[in-house]
Order: structure tokens, then C-alpha cells, then sequence
């Protein structure tokens, strides 16, 4: 953050001048520096008993890195905290909006003289708090981010659009949709790991570039990038009903959609959501080749999903309601090593990663894998490897 606090006073009016919106700058301390709002609401002691509520909403235990949305009765606002170099320097609030219900219709609780709070579309609301987000911090955010870190915009989503217009529309313009059959194809391979399938398939379907339906009408490119969005999430459900570990899906999930709004090029995109769909349609492949009953995989997903936690027989033996003897015996029957051989070979794995990817420290890493002390996870590493970490490092380094 650059910017003085005469620079905040001039965009807070600008705001105000522009939408309308009120702008209060909250100090640290709860005391209100400066503020832009009208007559009508300086007047209105319902407003005024509202806004004393939020000078005392807990501000500093909230994030800096995005406008942050509140909701108090059907009045919606967002603020950002301001801070320089690690110094907390208080808040700028923004608000209050009103949002359009299903018919377009607003609730007025109070008499505004004339001067009524604005109704906006929560997509213009964001917009503005982007806008103001990029004046103090020089940040470009997306709306996605945004929306995904407010769980307060939930029930502000709420506009409802004229669906038959709009099918009108698209059936007047020939707005086509990818095409429904190779869609059905491609998330099949994808649940049944059909790796060598892929290729027969890929041109035609979600990732074609000749069929795809519109998601943004000011932005053709937005529109691809959210419709490859909502193709990783019909991946990414197809992949767990073929198996693949809910959080390893839903993770995975994350990191493509974050990489595909990176995105610059349509090119771009189309090779990510390739790369996507081998990763995905691969990682269920492999899950298959090593099929175990119920119990022994809730045994290895738990596992997988706690490696960097203290995991014990005890704890699977409870999940599982089998006593540690009897499940011992299941699991290395099935998977053909002990548990705690197991849960040791994951923890390799991991380790493998983190030191072919990170710079953590190798001591550091063995110490959140849950080993003793660095001589143990040398030696349960060179076990499975047949070297040490730091060679394992070395090698990698220079590939």
C-alpha cells in the first residue's frame, strides 16, 4: 500500500460521488476518521445504529488480500484493510448496497428523503470492490477469488435471469453447446482411467474449440476460461466416482482452476485442461491397478490424507470398527506390507516430492512427515530409495 491518507479521502469521495455508496475510514483504535455518505442517511438513526455495529466488527482478525463482503439485514457492504509494511492502518468500509431480489424488486426499510441507497447486481458490487482494491494496494484480483474467500456473497447471489428469454436468444443465434455425446465419452475414459482412449476424444469435446456455449457475454475469453472451470469440476467428479481420493480430486481441483484464471491465451487454457484431463484420467488409472476392498481404502485415503499427521493402528482400527489386530491382518493381506510399513513408504513419497520441489530444509522435512529425529527419517529414506535425502536432492538438481 502507497497511498496517503488524502489519496484515500479522494478515491472515498470519488466512490460516493460515482455509486453513491457510502465510505468510512475506521482507524485502528475503532474511531472514525473520515467519511463520505448523504444527508439522508446521516439523518437516520436506524442507519446510524448500524453503522455503530460495524465500527466495532473485529477488522484486524481479517485478511488484507482481498475486499471482504459483511451482510446486516438486507443491507450488503465490503471493506478493506489498509496496511503498509506490516502496520495495521485501519479500515475503509463501503456500503451499503442493496441487492435486486428474484423479481428485480427492492425492500426499503427506511425513508431516504429522495436519496435511496443504490441497488446493485453483486457482479457490479465485486467489480467496484476490485476497483477499489487495485486503487489502494496496485493488486489486480479476480471475482472468482473473491467470491470464493467470502462466504457472505453465498446469499447475495440471488438474480435470477429470464431463462426463457434467454433460450430464445441462443436458439436465435445459434449458440451451440459442446456436444453432449462426446462429453458423456470423455468423463467415462476419465472415471475408468482409459488413458490410451483420450486422443479419440479430446477435439471433440469440452476442450474443442468449435462447440463451446457462452458464460460471459461481455468476454469471450472469460467465457472460455469459465467454461473450462466448469469442466474441472465434471472432472473432478467423474475421477472420484472412478475412485480417485476426494481430497486428492478436490485438491487437484483447486490448483487447475487457480492455473486456468493465470491464463493469457486461449492456447494456454486448452493445453491446461489437457494436462488436466491426462492428470486426472492417469492418477484413476493407477488408483485402479491397486483395488482394496471398503475398509482397506478408507484405511489408504485416510492415510493419504493425513500423511502429515501422527496416524496410528488405533486410529484406522476405530474408523473402520475393527479391532488393530484384525484389521493389521486385513491390511497386510491386501495390500501385502504392514500398516505402519505403509504409512512409512507414503511418507517417502511425499518426502520425495518436497525435496525435488521445495527448499525446505531436509531436516525440516523430516520433521513434518512425523519422524523422530533426522538419523531415523535417513534411514527409513534410504530404505525405500536406496540413498540418502540429500543425495536424492543432489540428483534431482541437476535433471
Amino acid at each position: 500500500m502507497k497511498i496517503s491518507l488524502l489519496d484515500l479521502q479522494y478515491i472515498g469521495q470519488l466512490i460516493y460521488e460515482t455509486h453513491q455508496l457510502a465510505v468510512t475510514y475506521i482507524n485502528p483504535l475503532g474511531e472514525i476518521i473520515f467519511e463520505y455518505r448523504s444527508k439522508a442517511l446521516q439523518k437516520n438513526l436506524g442507519y446510524t445504529s448500524l453503522i455503530e455495529q460495524l465500527i466495532a466488527y473485529p477488522y484486524d482478525t481479517a485478511s488484507n488480500n482481498y475486499p471482504i463482503f459483511i451482510s446486516m439485514d438486507e443491507f450488503h457492504f465490503f471493506f478493506i484493510n489498509l496496511n503498509k509494511d506490516n502496520h495495521d492502518l485501519g479500515t475503509l468500509l463501503i456500503g451499503p448496497a442493496l441487492a435486486p431480489d428474484n423479481d428485480g424488486i427492492v425492500k426499503q426499510n427506511f425513508d431516504y428523503d429522495n436519496q435511496p441507497v443504490p441497488t446493485l447486481h453483486y457482479q457490479q458490487f465485486i467489480a467496484i470492490s476490485l476497483f477499489v482494491y487495485y486503487l489502494i494496494y496496485q493488486k489486480k484480483l479476480t471475482k472468482t477469488l473473491v467470491m470464493q474467500s467470502n462466504q457472505t456473497l453465498k446469499p447475495i447471489i440471488r438474480y435470477k435471469e429470464n431463462t426463457t428469454l434467454e433460450l430464445s436468444y441462443a436458439r436465435r443465434n445459434d449458440t451451440v453447446h459442446t456436444n453432449l455425446y462426446y462429453e458423456k465419452i470423455l468423463l467415462d475414459y476419465i472415471k475408468n482411467g482409459r488413458m490410451e482412449k483420450l486422443n479419440e476424444v479430446l477435439n471433440y469435446s469440452i476442450v474443442g474449440e468449435a462447440e463451446l456455449g457462452v458464460l460471459s457475454k461481455r468476454n469471450s475469453f472469460r467465457s472460455v476460461q469459465n467454461l473450462m472451470i466448469t469442466g474441472i469440476a465434471l472432472i473432478c467428479r467423474a475421477a472420484i466416482e472412478g475412485g480417485l481420493n476426494e481430497e486428492t480430486a478436490f485438491t487437484l481441483s483447486d490448483f487447475y482452476i487457480q492455473k486456468l484464471e493465470e491464463q493469457s491465451s486461449l492456447n494456454d487454457i486448452l493445453s491446461l485442461m489437457e494436462e488436466a484431463i491426462y492428470d486426472y484420467t492417469n492418477r484413476v488409472s493407477y488408483a485402479n491397478k491397486v483395488k482394496y476392498s471398503a475398509t482397506i481404502t478408507t484405511c489408504v485415503h485416510f492415510i493419504e490424507n493425513h500423511i502429515y499427521s501422527e496416524i496410528t493402528l488405533e486410529q484406522l482400527s476405530d474408523i473402520c470398527h475393527l479391532s488393530p489386530n484384525y484389521l493389521s491382518s486385513l491390511f497386510k493381506k491386501e495390500v501385502g506390507i504392514a500398516v505402519s510399513e505403509y504409512i512409512q513408504q507414503q511418507r517417502i513419497d511425499e518426502a520425495k516430492k518436497l525435496l525435488t520441489f521445495t527448499n525446505y530444509p531436509i531436516l525440516d522435512i523430516g520433521s513434518l512427515l512425523n519422524f523422530t529425529d533426522q538419523s531415523y527419517f535417513i534411514k527409513v529414506f534410504k530404505k525405500f530409495t536406496g540413498i540418502t535425502p540429500k543425495q536424492f536432492r543432489n540428483k534431482h538438481l541437476h535433471k
